[in-house]
């Protein structure tokens, strides 16, 4: 990985530089700024710049696209397994229209809406009644625990539902230094859809942000700022696009501020 990388802090624009590269994301995690796993640290980076874009400033390049229905079909695989009995069960993290975390389960072989609680009512306990049974889940200690009616137990937690998130989800890495967790997300209540775009920073934290369709699907949002050149996101009917644009001489960016989650 990449070493001392220089930030900038959300929607503060900082002249180009030409010795280091420089980074605008939507939040400020620099508490170690050795170990680079998506941005770090307020130091300069020791990094030769790359080559100048040879694009024109305001003109939309694209990047990559992703089917959305290959994103969709990762969420089974990025949900934590929980067996009871003989019925398997799957846990898994969601955000709603705030960004705000939400714990969710569901039978494996059901196509009926998951059990959807906001992650700190879980402190208090809760109760997923599905066909068949229903469950008890509280979260104590950091440890979820998913209790059956025939007193049989399983656990896991939100560490391991975003390490899984994480880990199993499409990647999309940004000028070779910004590398993000790319997931499908249906807002809780609202059923809203949109793109959670997951990045983990060297303190071991999990940052985050939250891209509704309806936000994107004429022009793109914009997640972070490399050398002088925006990356974003917008979508189609079919796939969600990654793009990129270099930033006019200067105009000042302005990034939505991200989110982080503290186990």
């Amino acid at each position: 990985m990449l070493n001392k990388i220089f930030l900038a802090l959300a929607a503060v624009s900082f002249p180009f530089s030409l010795a280091f590269a420089q980074i605008e994301l939507g939040s400020f995690d620099g508490a170690n700024p050795i170990t680079f796993t998506g941005t770090e640290s307020a130091r300069p980076a020791v990094i030769p710049l790359p080559a100048a874009p040879a694009k024109a400033p305001g003109a939309i390049t694209v990047l990559k696209t992703m089917p959305i229905l290959d994103l969709m079909a990762e969420r089974t695989l990025s949900s934590k397994e929980l067996t009871l009995g003989t019925t398997v069960f799957l846990a898994a993290v969601a955000l709603d229209d705030n960004w705000e975390v939400y714990f969710q389960i569901r039978r494996k072989d059901s196509s009926a809406n998951p059990g959807v609680w906001k992650e700190t009512a879980l402190k208090d306990g809760v109760t997923y009644k599905f066909g068949g049974g229903e469950l008890e889940i509280m979260e104590k200690d950091g440890f979820i625990g998913v209790t059956g009616a025939g007193g049989e137990s399983v656990q896991t937690s939100m560490a391991e539902l975003f390490e899984l998130l994480y880990a199993n989800s499409g990647k999309m890495t940004f000028d070779g230094l910004v590398t993000y967790a790319v997931i499908r997300n249906l807002t809780p209540l609202t059923c809203n859809e949109g793109t959670i775009t997951l990045r983990l920073g060297s303190d071991g934290l999990y940052y985050y942000s939250l891209t509704p369709d309806a936000q994107v699907t004429g022009y793109p949002r914009w997640l972070l700022a490399i050398n002088g050149v925006l990356y974003g996101l917008r979508t189609t009917d079919t796939d969600l696009v990654f793009v990129s644009k270099v930033i006019p001489q200067g105009v000042k960016t302005h990034i939505q501020k991200e989110k982080s989650f503290k186990f």
